[in-house]
């Protein structure tokens, strides 16, 4: 949330009508006696004449200092009854509204920034929304016509033996990427609604990563990718299968972009009060617009979908790593590679009997 900017000292709202108000008194009460003494000092006229003109001109004074204080307020109320068009534009789905946020009162000009940098986070907001329900419509519309293809297909009695197996191959294909989307969105929503890790154990976190990454020997052996590790011993206490969940989508991110033949690094290492893991690849890389979305659910930088995926990997990733208290870092060119460092806190605990 955008902090909100330092505004200098101003007269507050009450002050400025205090000081409206004792002022038209202050000069009223002045000027009449003041008068009164006058007249009086030097014999203009008879006492009645001159307590006449003084309250007239003490009605004069009145009178100005009023059309002083209308005009005065005016100027407070016009910014109040804009705030209220706003708002009510707002309402009605208007994101686009802004306030001149320049006032003589410190209180009205809060109120503007604040009403610019709420519309802008909602305007923010619909936009994530638009693009969500746009995202998990596609991801779930892509592979249910694939499977509704190939099952009609699948009707045809004159289709061969190897046409059959071949249909029914990429239903199955296509089953579980559904069921690899369903399962994504149901943890990532279960993980936003959990605010602590309950399940921790102490064991080694680089024995981990090693298991994972060994997971994946088939998709780094058809790439044909130079794998370079710097595993050092690292003792963790926290919750092993969130974390393994991180790394599997790091590491099937970094195959998935690597060009066949790079390089897929990896290293794990304590540092003072941290344990720092990273996960580099060679590939295609990210653009900076890419990058800014890069931890957004469901965005895909690669438009064409022609990398399996659902745009959720970074997505949970970040959430666990959050979860467990520690950061995530996205170091990325476009034709470079990309580079994720994840920085976990260590905590000293008493060693499992």
């Amino acid at each position: 949330m955008p902090k909100l900017p330092q505004i200098k000292a101003r007269p507050r709202a009450a002050q400025i009508f205090a000081v409206i108000i004792a002022g038209i008194i202050t000069v009223s009460m002045v000027l009449t006696y003041g008068i009164i003494f006058v007249l009086l000092k030097l014999r203009i006229g008879t006492l009645t004449t001159v307590l006449t003109s003084s309250t007239y001109i003490g009605l004069l004074t009145i009178l100005l200092g009023t059309g002083i204080a209308a005009y005065t307020s005016t100027r407070m109320l016009s910014p109040i009854l804009k705030i209220n068009d706003a708002a009510k534009k707002v309402a009605k789905g208007d994101f686009s509204v802004r306030l001149e946020e320049k006032s003589i009162a410190k209180e009205i000009e809060e109120i503007a920034t604040s009403f610019n940098i709420m519309v802008k986070e909602l305007a923010n907001t619909e936009t994530l929304r638009s693009d969500f329900v746009s995202n998990v419509s596609h991801e779930f519309k892509t592979p249910l016509s694939a499977i509704e293809g190939y099952t009609t297909l699948l009707q045809d009695e004159s289709l061969s033996k190897q046409e059959q197996a071949q249909y029914i191959e990429r239903i199955l294909e296509n089953t579980s990427r559904l069921t690899r989307l369903t399962q994504s969105i149901l943890s990532l929503s279960q993980l936003e609604n959990q605010e602590i890790v309950l399940q921790k154990e102490n064991y080694m976190l680089d024995e981990q990563i090693r298991r994972v990454l060994l997971g994946y020997e088939p998709l780094w052996e058809e790439k044909e990718l130079n794998i370079d590790l710097s595993l050092e011993s690292t003792p963790f206490f926290g919750s092993k299968s969130l974390l393994a969940q991180v790394w599997s989508n790091l590491i099937d991110n970094a195959i998935k972009f690597s060009s066949k033949g790079g390089t897929l690094s990896i290293g794990c290492r304590l540092e003072s009060g941290a344990v720092r893991v990273f996960v580099r690849d060679t590939g295609i890389g990210m653009t900076e617009d890419v990058k800014k979305h890069a931890f957004d659910k469901f965005y895909q930088g690669e438009r064409s979908h022609s990398v399996k995926g659902n745009g959720l990997g970074l997505a949970l990733a970040r959430r666990i790593v959050m979860l467990c208290g520690g950061s995530i870092l996205l170091d990325s060119a476009e034709g470079k590679g990309t580079k994720i460092t994840v920085l976990l806190p260590t905590i000293v605990v008493n060693p499992t009997p």
